[in-house]
């Protein structure tokens, strides 16, 4: 722990230094700092999509994939952005407006693309999806470049003498505004994530310091410009790292995070009845076998009840099988509702259910029953939707006794069911 307090402060020292001595060369020579710093986002941008190129095969994952490409196409139109700067000389006759307007689209790229990525953050790329990208990002690029150079239809963005247009100012404040819907959307998925959220944060956090530094510079070499620049570079060093984290230190992490997710998503669907919503018989033998032995153990009391719903073939021959369908969502309800979240409860097999409160007697769990039943009398299982009808059940109460077997007990509470179901029915029996 020392350790890692120790190389998180030289780590940070190392980086104000380096900002310091940016920010010094800025006021040196600005051109110098200008195309320095420039040309190290560049360069992580480019190293960026290298990265996921050359990881691909282990990751196979379309977010990294996504964001990889959007900043290889933000890289290189910032590379034209570069050269185009003022006092570069490079392109005889272009105006400051130029390189603002490269600058405006390759923010909106960045940002957009951020917005979007973290739908995407545990997916994998299909073929299809790689097909796109390869088609989507360089039409953009060229679009942007034609756009600009070409049909000179991009809106103006800053103007010699005057500085930014309204537009180059409000685009900055969107620009803002959907890097903070990234951070908001980022937050509720933290969770995939993991460790490198505060790196996304706060990569974040600098991409808009930087866009609303350049909302307030009027001079190209001002100190707002100055500021941009560094907030970017930062923000781009802490994107690195995260593909550097999840690319290279531990590129299965997100894959193996939904996977685990997908995984206890299955194990809950296959414990569960479809139909109802609680335990299946697998799931129900389950749980009965773990809670018998407790009880055998520690001497503690178990009991299981049997529930069957009377005349259940009627209900599907006159009103229909979805009115059955609903008769048993309904009383599973009233069985979940009157049970305790730790209670077993499941469906034991077509209408017949099975409940084993936790440490109860046999007594207690026909007082269980009892309740059910009233419950029962007020229940409408259909809504009317099937025509009225009301819904009784036969139930049997057994319980752990002597030597008796779990085997014994359920055989016990289905005789003790069929008792019930002789002696008239919208009954409970105890059979010990």
């Amino acid at each position: 722990m020392a350790k890692k307090i120790v190389k998180i402060i030289l780590l940070s020292l190392a980086a104000a230094g380096v900002i310091a001595g940016l920010f010094l060369l800025s006021r040196y020579n600005y051109l110098l700092f200008h195309f320095s710093i420039e040309i190290a986002s560049i360069i992580i941008g480019i190293c960026l999509f290298i990265i996921v190129i050359n990881t691909f095969r282990l990751t196979n994952n379309v977010f990294l994939l996504f964001l990889g490409t959007s900043f290889l196409i933000c890289s290189l139109i910032d590379l034209i952005y570069t050269v185009a700067y003022k006092g570069m000389n490079i392109f005889p006759g272009i105006t400051p407006n130029i390189p603002t307007q490269l600058w405006v689209s390759a923010r909106f790229l960045q940002a957009v693309c951020l917005l979007i990525a973290p739908f995407i953050l545990n997916k994998l790329a299909t073929k299809r999806c790689i097909i796109l990208m390869s088609i989507f990002f360089p039409l953009i690029f060229v679009g942007i470049v034609l756009s600009i150079f070409y049909f000179k239809n991009f809106p103006v963005c800053y103007i010699d003498g005057v500085g930014l247009t309204p537009f180059k100012k409000v685009s900055e404040y969107i620009i803002s505004g959907i890097f903070l819907g990234s951070i908001i959307i980022f937050t509720t998925k933290r969770k995939l994530i993991g460790e490198y959220y505060y790196l996304i944060l706060f990569s974040l956090i600098f991409s808009i310091l930087s866009e609303l530094s350049f909302t307030l510079y009027t001079d190209v070499y001002g100190l707002y410009n100055t500021l941009g620049h560094l907030f970017k570079v930062i923000s781009f060093i802490l994107i690195y790292r995260i593909f550097i984290g999840i690319s290279l230190r531990n590129p299965f992490a997100l894959l193996f995070k939904n996977l685990k997710e997908s995984n206890e998503k299955l194990a809950i669907m296959s414990s569960i009845d479809g139909l109802t919503g609680i335990s299946n018989p697998t799931t129900v033998f389950k749980e009965l076998k773990k809670q018998y032995d407790i009880a055998r153990r520690f001497d503690k009391n178990f009991s299981i009840i049997m529930i069957d719903i009377d005349n259940f073939k009627n209900i599907n021959d006159v009103f229909g099988h979805p009115a059955g369908d609903e008769a048993l969502k309904c009383l599973a309800n009233i069985i979940k509702s009157s049970e305790r979240k730790v209670d077993i409860k499941g469906r034991f097999g077509g209408d017949e259910f099975i409940i084993s409160p936790i440490e109860t007697d046999v007594h207690a769990a026909q007082i269980i029953i009892e309740k059910i039943m009233e419950k029962l009398k007020s229940a409408d299982p259909t809504g009317g939707r099937f025509g009225p009808f009301k819904i009784t059940v036969s139930a049997g109460v057994s319980g752990l006794r002597g030597d008796k077997t779990l085997d014994n007990i359920i055989s016990d509470a289905d005789k003790a069911l069929l008792e019930s179901k002789k002696n008239g029915k919208n009954r409970a029996t105890i059979l010990i």
